[in-house]
């Protein structure tokens, strides 16, 4: 059940980028100037991890798993699934709305922060359901050939920005991350 960790750790990375992506919102607002590249880094990590592994690892081993094993939780993982798709489109709102506050100005400040929040809030309540609702029952239900399984997909996934080795492609992203934002989340000067 080594995936459940991993499913577990990485609900936990996404916390830290939406929270994020929240503060850095919640600054522009007290008058902070934007910094578009912090932003589209986040974005970035989302989807370049988040709708590239994560999502695809649960909707291809963990999901149809359970539901040969819980016939039970049908409705559970058709709303999860459901919910991912739903996620990639809030996803996509919210880059829309980035680029228009990006090349359009302050006047699409507005939508962004209502995308950002709906985004975060959307996926803050899914990885909840999931860790309330399908971790359990997955722990209770799956047998240890389907562990077996699950656990070989989802040790694939390297969060590129979180792990040990992190010297790839987002080295440069998290870097710049910890060194422009402010404390808590990072090093950057909190007066800039």
């Amino acid at each position: 059940m080594r995936s459940l960790a991993i499913i577990r750790n990485e609900h936990k990375n996404l916390g830290a980028v939406l929270y994020s992506l929240d503060r850095l919102v919640e600054e522009i607002e007290q008058g902070r100037q934007p910094d578009f590249a912090v932003f589209h880094g986040l974005l970035t990590y989302i989807d370049r991890f988040l709708d590239r592994y994560h999502h695809p690892k649960e909707n291809e081993y963990l999901f149809p798993r359970l539901l040969a094993r819980a016939p039970d939780t049908e409705a559970l993982i058709r709303q999860l699934g459901q919910q991912h798709t739903e996620g990639e489109i809030l996803f996509v709102e919210m880059l829309k709305a980035l680029s228009a506050y990006e090349f359009v100005g302050t006047d699409e400040f507005e939508r962004f922060r209502d995308a950002v929040r709906r985004y975060t809030d959307f996926e803050r309540q899914h990885a909840r359901l999931e860790e309330s609702e399908v971790l359990p029952r997955a722990e209770q239900a799956l047998e240890a050939d389907d562990w077996a399984i699950i656990d070989a997909a989802f040790g694939e996934n390297e969060d590129p920005m979180f792990s040990a080795q992190w010297d790839n492609e987002f080295s440069a992203l998290f870097e710049q991350l910890v060194n422009s934002l402010p404390a808590p989340l990072g090093l950057g000067d909190v007066w800039k």
